[in-house]
């Protein structure tokens, strides 16, 4: 994991090394009970909703969550939130 900031956004990067997502499946895994593995059990690999409650939090509160392939393999989630402190210290 990762934490940038500058003066108007902080960025929480978490980076992983396993299967990573097919590019033409990035926008998918944040659909409701949508799973890439559908072989796995539901009682042990989730219901698909992380996701998709994340992006519904990002659209509530006006953050950015971006999925990137990395590469070598794995994926590179990143979420982009405004400063608050900047913006106390604008006014």
């Amino acid at each position: 994991m990762r934490l940038q900031c500058d003066g108007a956004m902080a960025e929480i990067q978490i980076l992983d090394r396993g299967a990573g997502i097919p590019e033409a499946q990035l926008e998918a895994v944040f659909q409701p009970f949508f799973r890439l593995e559908g072989s796995r059990n539901p009682a042990t690999g989730g219901s698909g909703l992380g996701l998709a409650i994340v992006r519904q939090l990002c659209d509530l509160y006006g953050w950015q969550i971006q999925l990137v392939p990395r590469q070598g393999g794995g994926t590179k989630a990143c979420l982009s939130l405004p400063n608050s402190r900047s913006e106390k210290n604008s006014h």
